[in-house]
C-alpha cells in the first residue's frame, strides 16, 4: 500500500482546513465557557481522557500552567469507575476530552463533577455523542467523520481547542489563531520531504524511544502511540526529565532515540533554559551511542552534533510549532506502516472506539 493512498494521509492533511474555521465555529460556546469561569472563579482544572485525548490534555496542562498558574490535574477515571471514589471537584474547571465522545469512565468523572458543582466542559468530534451532552459546555472538533483507526486530524483539532480553552483561563479570550491553518497547509510540503529519510530509517526499526520536555512532550507521546499502533514497533515515550531517572540504562549502541526540540519557549524568559535542556538531552543519548533523530525547526543548534537532524517548520511560539512537530509524527507514522506492508488504517487488534469503563 503507497501511503499516499491510505485514509491516515488524506485525514492529516485536511488538518489545516479544520483549522481555519474551528474558533469561530466554536466562538459561542468559548464565551460561555469564559463567563462560567468569571463566575464560579476555578481554583484548579481537572482533566479526564485516554491515549490521543490524553496526550493533548498533556499539552493542554503545560499550557495553562505556565500562562495563567491555574494547576491541573490529569485525572484517573478508574478512580471513579473501579474504586467507587466520589471526588470533591466543586471548584473545579473538568475539561473531558474523547475524539468519539463515548468514554464511559470520562463521562463518569464528568457525571461526579456535574453532581457537586464543578464545571464541565466536553472535547469530541461529535456534537450528538453521549459526552457532549453530558458536560455544560461541548467544544466540538468540527473534523467531520474520520475513519483511519489512527487519530489525526482530530487531535490536531483537540489541541487547537486546548489553546483557546487555555487562553480563556489566563484572560486572553477572542484573540483565536486565525492564520493557523493556511501556514500549516504551506508547510505540509515541506514537512513531508523532511520525513521520508526517516521514514525510510525506521521501517526496519522494531523498538525506539522517544523523548521531550514541557509542551512538546505531548506530541513524544503521541509519536510514539502512533508508531505503536500503526507500526507494530514497540515504542517507548518519556519526558526527559524522567528517562534520566532509570530507563536511559535501555539505551546503548544503536539504539534508536527520537527527541522533540522546539526552538521556542512558551515565553522569551525560558527559552535559554529550553534550549539548554534540549541539548543536554541530545549530548546525553549520543554519548551513549543512541542513533538520534531530532526532529526540530531548530537545525542550526543540532547541526555538529552528530545527529540525524529532520528540520520541520516553526511556528512564531511554542504552541504553534507543536502543530508541525503533530504533522511529522503523523507523516513519519503512516509512511513507516506502509513501508512495512502494514495498513495504518486498520491495525490489527483495534477499533476506531474504544469504550473503559
Amino acid at each position: 500500500m503507497q501511503y499516499k493512498d491510505t485514509l491516515m494521509w488524506q485525514e492529516l492533511n485536511a488538518t489545516p482546513h479544520i483549522l481555519e474555521t474551528l474558533a469561530e465555529k466554536n466562538k459561542e460556546t468559548l464565551e460561555r465557557i469564559a463567563a462560567a469561569v468569571r463566575a464560579k472563579k476555578p481554583s484548579n482544572v481537572y482533566t479526564a481522557a485516554r491515549g490521543t485525548s490524553d496526550h493533548a490534555m498533556i499539552f493542554f496542562k503545560y499550557l495553562v500552567e505556565s500562562t495563567s498558574g491555574y494547576p491541573v490535574a490529569s485525572g484517573a477515571p478508574s478512580a471513579v469507575t473501579v474504586y467507587g471514589a466520589k471526588l470533591k471537584l466543586e471548584n473545579s474547571l473538568v475539561v473531558a476530552c474523547s475524539q468519539s465522545g463515548k468514554a464511559a469512565d470520562v463521562m463518569e468523572v464528568v457525571k461526579c463533577a456535574n453532581a457537586c458543582g464543578g464545571i464541565t466542559v466536553a472535547v469530541t468530534n461529535d456534537e450528538q455523542s453521549p459526552l457532549a451532552k453530558l458536560a455544560q459546555f461541548h467544544l466540538c472538533c468540527f473534523a467531520g467523520e474520520e475513519k483511519s483507526v489512527a487519530a489525526t486530524k482530530t487531535f490536531c483539532a483537540q489541541l487547537y481547542l486546548s489553546l483557546l480553552l487555555a487562553q480563556i483561563l489566563a484572560g486572553k479570550e477572542g484573540k483565536g489563531y486565525p492564520s493557523l491553518g493556511q501556514a500549516l497547509a504551506k508547510d505540509a510540503k515541506e514537512i513531508d520531504a523532511a520525513t521520508d529519510k526517516m521514514a525510510d530509517a525506521f521501517v526496519q526499526s522494531e523498538e525506539c524511544f522517544l523523548l521531550s520536555r514541557g509542551v512538546s512532550s505531548a506530541i513524544a507521546f503521541e509519536c510514539g502511540l502512533k508508531l505503536q499502533e500503526t507500526c507494530y514497533i514497540r515504542a517507548r515515550a518519556y519526558h526527559s526529565s524522567d528517562f534520566y531517572h532509570g530507563p536511559m540504562a535501555m539505551v546503548g549502541e544503536g539504539t534508536k532515540v527520537i527527541l522533540f526540540a522546539s526552538k521556542k519557549g512558551l515565553n522569551e524568559a525560558s527559552e535559554g533554559v529550553h534550549r539548554e535542556d534540549f541539548l543536554k538531552c541530545a549530548d546525553k543519548m549520543l554519548e551513549l551511542g543512541a542513533d538520534l533523530y531530532v526532529i526540530t525547526d531548530d537545525a542550526a543548534c543540532f547541526a555538529e552534533k552528530g545527529a540525524h537532524v529532520v528540520e520541520v517548520p516553526g511556528g512564531e511560539s511554542e504552541e504553534l510549532t507543536m502543530f508541525r512537530f503533530a504533522m511529522a509524527a503523523q507523516m513519519l507514522a503512516c509512511k513507516v506502516s506502509c513501508g512495512k506492508g502494514r495498513n495504518p488504517d486498520s491495525p490489527r487488534a483495534l477499533k476506531k472506539v474504544t469504550v473503559t469503563k
